[in-house]
Formats: C-alpha cells, structure tokens, sequence
C-alpha cells in the first residue's frame, strides 16, 4: 500500500491519490467526510438530493454501519477515499482525474457541495459548467466508484436511498496528520479519517510542505491498528475470531533505530518509525518504511504563442464617481461593506497640513487586518503591507510624502480570502478599522481614525467590466510602446493570442508581474502573487511525527509562478488575457507555456513485502515468489533517452538528487540502459541476477533510477 497526497484542511481541501488494499478479515475501514450536528434537512440540503435523484439511474445498494466499519449491501468494508473538488477543475478533465484516481487504489470520490458558487445569493442558484454537481457524480459513477458528499447543512443519516454512487453523507469523523487516538463521539459509529493531510497550506512567501510518503502510510497503518498496546519502541495489535482469522500489526515508534522483535515464536525486523502488516499473523505483506516511491519531475516549455498588442487601463484613485461612493464618519468593517463583491475596498480621507515638525515628512501608521494594504499619497503609490495566514494583523507605519495644504490619503485595502478555521471565525473582523494616524505634524499627531471617509467598493475597472468579452466596452485602452518601462500599479492589461497545438497542459509563466488577478476570456484562472518563498529546505527525512516546518521545498523561489490555463476555454484564435496588476510588472514578459515531463525517478526495496507473496506462502505453493519491480514510465510522445543515475545498492537523496551509496553495482547503469533507453516505458525486477553478483550481502539494498525523458523520434 503506498499513499499519495495533495491535501488541506477546512474548504481548501484538495486531492488524496492512494494506495493498493489490504486483504483482511478485519472489519475496519477509512473513509472520508466531516463533522457537523443539526436536527433537520435544509431546502439546500433537499435541492441537491431532488438534483442528483433526477439526474442518476436507480442502482440497488444498501448503505449502513456499525461501530466497525461501513456496511454496504450487508458487508462491512475497507475503503479507501481521495478528494476531487468539481469545481477546482473543468467538466472535460473531471473523467481523467477520477480515472487516474481509480487506477491509483481509490475506492471512493470524496467532495464538498461549493453552496457558494451554488446559491451566490438567496435563491439564486447556479449548477451549471465546473459547478454541474449532477454531471460530476456520473462521472464518478461511470468510472464504478462511490461517492461521499461532504454537503453540509444534513440531517444525520446515510442517503443510500437517493440512488446513484452515493454512499456516505456525514458522520463524525477526524481531519489530521494522525488520527489513531480519535474516537467517534457515540459508541455506535465508525472510525473514520475524513482528511488525512499530506502536506499543509501553501501561502505566498512561504515554501511548499510536503509529507514523506512512507509517514503519511505509517499514519494510515496506525489509524487502522487503533486500539492496540505499547510495550517499548514497537506495538502489536492482533485480530482474532472464532473461525481462527488472525492478523497484526507490529509497530516500531522509534524515529532513530530499527526494531527487533519476537511475535508468535518468529523474529521480525522493524525499520525506524514503521509498521509490518501480517493479515496472518506470520506473513509481512505490507511495512510502511519501504514504500515503493515513482515520481516525475515536470518542465515548463515555451509553446512559441505569442501575445498581441498590449493594452493598458489606469485605476486612477484621484477622481470618484459620487454613484459609486459613501461617505461616514470613523472605520468600517470590509466584509460587511464590499458583501463579497469585490477583493478592493479603497477608503479615502482629506487631510490639510501647513507645517511639518523638523522639515522632516511625517509618519503615517495603519492598522488593517487581512492580506494586503496599499497606501497611496496623492494618487502615488507610497508603500504597501501584507499580512501572513498565522498573522492576519497589518501595521504599516512609514514616512509619507505629504504636501504643504490639502492632501488625499487612500488606502486600498485586499481581503482576497477569509479565514476558515478557528473559534468563531465568523466574527473576526477585516480591513481598515484603525487606528490611522499621522505623526510628526507640527501639532504632533493627528488622529485620522473618526474623521470622514470615503468608501468606494471595488475598482472602476470592475464596475466597467473590463474582463468582458465584449468589445463595446465603455474601458477607453491605451496602445503603448512604453508599458515595460512604466510599470505602473493599480493597472488594468490586456492582450489577445491563438491556442497553441497539442494536447499537453498549458500555464501562464507570471514571474514578471507583481501581485494581482487574471483573466482567460472573461475565466478567472486565479490570484497570483510572485512572492519569494522563505523557509528551511535543508532535507527531509521520514522518520518522526510530521509537522509543517518539517519537509520544506522551494525556498528562494517564487511560491507559485505557473497559473493554469484550461485548454478548454481556449478558441482557435483570438483569446483574450485579462489582467490587474496592483503593484507593478512588465506583462510583455508573460508567456503561455506547456508542460513537459522531463525526468521520471524510481526508488524500491528489493524484498518489498508483496500481497501476492503472502497468498502463495498462505496455501504452500512452490512457485517463485514474485519480486519487487521499479517501472519507468515518460509522458505521450517521449522516450527515454537517457539514464541520468542508477544504483542497486545503498543509494542516498530524492529524485534529482540521488547520489552513490557505500554498496553500489557497478552494472547498474548498464542493465538499466539496455531495458529502458528508446522506450515509453519499461520494467525491471530488482534481483541479484540482474546485477550480477550482490554487491554487498546481507544488507538491504534498493534499486534507484533517475531516466531523462524526450520527444521520440516518431514524434
């Protein structure tokens, strides 16, 4: 069984890929939903079961449970779920993803129900394109899964008589790194695991968290074992039943040193923080610390599609439509201003100053709470400050270029998102609401935070609607030579450009712009913000309880740079790329790029514990027990044209950074070579009679590969 994961917690929970099952006679299961009570079923709740009751064939299914396990159709079931979200996706990608889910071990396609993007507004509801919940769940049903909707407001039952895939939807449940000290909160129910991460959030500025794959299956392992004894670094939980069933598990929670142990007369050796599984309390089929790893390295290429004729939109934050603006007396909070319709809210305020103490320009100090503060001075940008997802708290305190008589101080401030976890988040407040002060005016300091405001929700050029398609547009463009060289903030740009050929995915290459928001004919395609990642990315090993700080990658680099463009919003020709730049960039420096797989790695244990072993040993056949096997496998179109490293042996580092060991093959290279080179894919058992004589005995040795994959030359 190996694990996969891309997962978060709260409505940002995105994709869990997993592994092959274990064949048990235990009556437990995994599984995926989330924790919620209420007494009655609410008219969403009632829209979406007539929705999908419509849109499904009747199948024939009974769905129950007991404190064990999920029962369906009266037996109780391991199950293995991953999330899909419908609307983070395209309706044309959605039957590639839940097929690949399938092929990866999935037995269930966990979801929320997005009553955001659904009901926007009271009564007014929107199932339609990435939001066509119906379509999503034959999809899933087409591919011969479950679904699990996590949907909500509910009445605490199981929809098994709504019909189509649907077999779950909610009951208490655990979201965690390790959830094996979790307990339903009635004797009656299921432990389930509704999100196992396997990583945590990526923010801008930060690095990306990505947990070990061998500790993400030692958390699965010890979720299953729940309920078990300690005695030293390892622990056996053991099954048993009246027909003479058995199964184990024995752990080693040492994160430094293997384990020794003596279970049911026999001795077995327990890796550093890993578990053996033995479905028959003699034979390991399964041990977390040697999972098999096969991982790809992508690239980003040029697609030679360029963008045509550049045009600008100046936000100017000078001049106001009265229309569109209000006026108060002291701070309000943001959300309940801009309603969710907008990311901006601009608050502006006069101020009239003769002398300033010292010659010396004054201090302007804001307290914002939310993610982004711009501070302008007389239409200037003066300066911004950002808040962080542990700290949404912003103080932006700076010497400003004020003027001798009146002067406008705006302030536009970005809320791109709100919390969605902690106690009574609801109430958190977002924005501007002060203090705002001046410092070192001749008068000393000049409290701002009770004077008249001015309120304007949103940009103009969102008001104009300048993402349309239309090209009546009242937005007056401006064609100009000069717009690298300008880099302006609060600007509107806009190009048009021709679908590349092929069929590979395609992004926006956005390292040249600042910070801001982007369009493909009139399709948000999301928020970027080219912020540098800091952290520790010195390594990562296994073993230990994972945490975020622990396994950190991409420090130094932009957190995100590449922003997906769904090749089915694309036309032939004439597309149109939309884009707000709050703090400036060189947009001529944007390119449509497509991804390449470029590098394929693998890495395996050449006595990997094998499900299939056990079988043979469990009914005493005689036939040779199957070996373990690294597959190399390159994208549509490319071969392998080169082995960039190989080692059967003691190899040491990561894919792209594999390095020899003290044990090493010396034909290694060679038996790799003459397998794999010229081909799409290729296959090779790991054996000492593959590699010639053992190159160190009675040492564990794994066979690492590391394969350049290019165009072929079909291609």
């Amino acid at each position: 069984m190996s694990v996969h994961s891309s997962s978060l917690s709260g409505q940002n929970n995105i994709t869990i890929i997993s592994s092959s099952h274990i064949p048990s006679p235990l009556p437990l299961q995994i599984f995926q939903p989330k924790t919620m009570e209420t007494t009655s079923v609410s008219k969403w709740v009632i829209l979406i079961l007539l929705l999908i009751q419509l849109g499904m064939h009747k199948i024939q299914c009974t769905v129950t449970y007991d404190n064990k396990a999920i029962v369906i159709n009266g037996q109780r079931r391991i199950l293995i779920s991953g999330s899909i979200h419908y609307p983070r996706s395209t309706p044309e990608m959605w039957e590639d993803l839940i097929v690949k889910a399938k092929e990866g071990g999935l037995d269930v396609i966990e979801t929320y129900v997005f009553w955001n993007v659904h009901e926007p507004s009271p009564g007014n509801y929107n199932f339609e394109g990435r939001y066509d919940l119906v379509r999503f769940l034959k999809t899933v049903q087409k591919a011969g899964l479950y679904a699990h909707l996590r949907i909500g407001p509910y009445s605490e039952k199981l929809f098994e008589s709504e019909g189509g895939p649907i077999i779950l939807s909610q009951i208490n449940t655990c979201n965690g790194f390790y959830c094996d000290a979790f307990s339903p909160n009635k004797p009656y129910k299921p432990t389930i695991w509704t999100e196992a991460w396997s990583g945590w959030f990526t923010e801008f500025g930060g690095p990306v968290h990505e947990r070990p794959v061998q500790d993400l299956a030692f958390g699965v392992a010890r979720f299953i074992q729940k309920g078990g004894s300690f005695l030293n670094y390892y622990m056996a939980h053991v099954f048993s039943s009246e027909s003479g069933h058995c199964a184990a598990f024995l752990a080693n929670y040492n994160p430094n040193n293997a384990a020794k142990v003596m279970f049911n007369n026999m001795h077995y050796t327990l890796p550093p923080w890993s578990i053996s599984i033995l479905p028959d309390c003699t034979n390991v089929v399964f041990n977390t610390a040697k999972v098999g790893v096969q991982s790809t390295q992508m690239e980003m290429l040029p697609t030679n599609t360029e963008l045509f004729t550049w045009e600008t939109y100046n936000e100017d934050l000078m001049t106001t439509d009265d229309s569109s603006t209000f006026t108060v007396s002291g701070l309000l909070e943001q959300v309940n201003v801009t309603r969710d319709n907008s990311d901006y809210l601009c608050v502006q305020v006069d101020s009239s100053e003769s002398v300033f103490r010292g010659g010396e320009h004054p201090k302007l100090l804001v307290q914002s709470t939310g993610h982004a503060l711009h501070v302008f001075i007389n239409g200037e940008l003066s300066g911004s400050a950002f808040g962080t997802r542990e700290n949404r708290r912003i103080t932006y305190k700076e010497k400003v270029n004020l003027r001798p008589g009146n002067n406008k101080i705006s302030l536009l401030s970005v809320a791109m998102g709100l919390p969605n976890i902690g106690g009574h988040y609801e109430t958190w407040e977002t924005g501007v609401t002060g203090p705002v002060a001046l410092y070192g005016l001749d008068q000393g300091k000049q409290d701002l935070s009770w004077a008249k405001w001015t309120y304007q929700v949103g940009l103009k050029g969102e008001a104009m609607d300048v993402i349309s398609m239309n090209r009546m547009s009242p937005v007056e463009w401006m064609q100009g030579s000069l717009i690298a060289q300008k880099q302006q903030p609060l600007t509107w740009h806009r190009a048009t450009f021709s679908a590349p050929e092929g069929d590979e995915p395609l992004a926006l290459d956005m390292s040249s712009m600042g910070k801001g928001q982007v369009w493909i004919n009139g399709q948000s395609i999301g928020r970027y913000w080219t912020a540098y990642a800091t952290g520790n990315c010195q390594g990562c090993h296994y073993a230990g309880s994972y945490r975020p700080p622990k396994c950190q990658l991409g420090c130094g680099q932009p957190t995100q740079r590449w922003y997906h463009v769904p090749r089915s919003w694309l036309k032939p020709t004439d597309n149109s790329l939309v884009l707000f730049e709050e703090l400036g960039g060189d947009p001529t420096r944007i390119s449509l790029v497509k991804r390449s797989t470029t590098t394929v790695c693998a890495d395996m244990f050449e006595y990997h514990p094998n499900i299939k072993d056990w079988h043979i040993e469990s009914y005493g056949k005689t036939q040779e027990l199957h070996r373990p096997k690294v597959h190399l496998h390159c994208g549509p179109g490319l071969t392998i044209s080169a082995i960039k490293f190989a080692s059967f042996g003691t190899p040491l580092g990561t894919c792209g950074t594999f390095q020899q060991g003290t044990c090493h093959a010396p034909t290694s290279y060679d038996v790799i070579q003459k397998r794999c080179i010229g081909k799409e894919k290729c296959v090779v058992t790991i054996a000492n009679s593959n590699f010639g004589e053992d190159p160190c005995p009675n040492k564990l040795k794994r066979l690492t590969v590391e394969a350049v994959c290019a165009p072929s030359a079909r291609g």
